[in-house]
């Protein structure tokens, strides 16, 4: 089993850019952000990937991606 990975705490600015990104017409931008906050939440990769209907892999390469470089992931 793998080790369980969530984003680092968010920023208030990072949370509404966020948030805002939920509403927004691009689909790739509004399920970047529904990962986001579903592991901001305390929600496992599996999980948010069964929720999605994407694959784990995918969930850990978000937040990996935005562990490392913030909101340019969106």
């Amino acid at each position: 089993m793998r080790t369980p990975i969530f984003i680092r705490p968010l920023t208030e600015d990072e949370q509404l850019h966020i948030q805002a990104g939920l509403r927004s017409s691009d689909a790739f931008v509004m399920r970047r952000c529904q990962i986001l906050r579903a592991s901001a939440r305390g929600e496992r990769a599996p999980a948010i990937a069964h929720q999605l209907g994407c694959d784990d892999q995918t969930v850990r390469n978000v937040i990996h991606q935005f562990n490392a470089t913030g909101l340019t992931v969106l």
